[in-house]
């Protein structure tokens, strides 16, 4: 965070520093107290919207995976794209788009314990990570209506997430410098590595 809390959503603001204090200084580091020190506000400040260090991780987790969960079903609900599989590339790109455009969020989203994802495709994980989930689903149906083969559609889903995730893992890394505008190869890349 560049600059302390002046005026504003201060949960919000609270909730941006947590995310930068865990990715500068890891989670062993975090205390409500240095959140609030980041923000330039009282150390109390913090218990008007949290009851302690666990409630604050657990709703900045909650934070990052609504507006992640919001992108890609803006992207599945504005569709107007004439077949399946071109929603699909959509769905791609916009979670790559997403941490390109909030780098922060991915080393703390993917860090965090209760990420959890269930590559089985079994739907019997508890937690099974919203965004996944909703990737998973809509590559399940598109993939079935291609007339891909029930015994390989899992793992085209898993070949096909682990090039978006990886991909946002690439263009999120502090150190990876690239000639292209990466907004513009993101879909060029799923594109071409689209069976």
């Amino acid at each position: 965070m560049d600059k302390p809390y002046h005026h504003g959503n201060l949960k919000n603001a609270l909730l941006e520093a947590g995310i930068a204090l865990i990715n500068n200084e890891g989670e062993s580091n975090f205390s409500l107290r240095k959140v609030a020190a980041l923000c330039g506000v009282s150390h109390a400040a913090p218990y008007s919207h949290f009851q302690n260090k666990e409630d604050l991780l657990k709703e900045m987790q909650a934070y990052v995976t609504a507006q992640f969960m919001q992108t890609l079903e803006d992207t599945v609900r504005t569709s107007s794209y004439p077949d399946d599989s071109e929603l699909l590339i959509q769905i791609g790109k916009s979670y790559v788009l997403f941490f390109l455009h909030h780098p922060q969020y991915f080393s703390f989203l993917f860090s965090q314990p209760c990420m959890a994802l269930d590559l089985s495709m079994n739907g019997d994980v508890e937690c099974d990570f919203p965004p996944f989930r909703l990737f998973r689903d809509v590559a399940q149906r598109v993939l079935k209506n291609m007339g891909l083969p029930a015994t390989k559609i899992n793992d085209a889903i898993i070949s096909m997430w682990a090039l978006v995730h990886g991909l946002s893992s690439i263009v999120t890394m502090k150190y990876v410098h690239y000639d292209q505008n990466w907004e513009t190869k993101i879909e060029d890349f799923i594109r071409n590595n689209h069976g």
